[in-house]
């Protein structure tokens, strides 16, 4: 599955795959929408695989949003197809227990 960005009422939905070799582009998709907003929802729950390049973009991400004082939410914690990549790469703990 190719991968996939929806956005609905501020939450965007990944879906497919999540590689290096697709990383670029959700990088600059991703940065360029926290440049426009101070807070926004990724749901991950869609993601049907993800490699450790991936995870720790995210973590990336997160931390950076952070220190722009800006609010990102991942959610995701339910979706066994990621969580073995994110124990191994230890960014777990950037997940929100909540559902979208």
């Amino acid at each position: 599955m190719a991968l996939e960005i929806k956005e609905n009422r501020g939450i965007f939905e990944i879906l497919g795959k999540i590689s290096s070799q697709n990383l670029g582009a959700l990088k600059i998709y991703f940065e360029s929408v926290l440049e426009t907003t101070e807070e926004m929802i990724v749901s991950l729950e869609g993601v049907t695989e993800m490699d450790s390049s991936a995870a720790l973009f995210f973590e990336s991400f997160y931390l950076e949003s952070v220190k722009q004082n800006k609010v990102v939410v991942l959610v995701g914690k339910q979706n066994q197809d990621i969580s073995a990549i994110m124990d191994i790469t230890n960014t777990n703990y950037i997940l929100s227990s909540d559902r979208v």
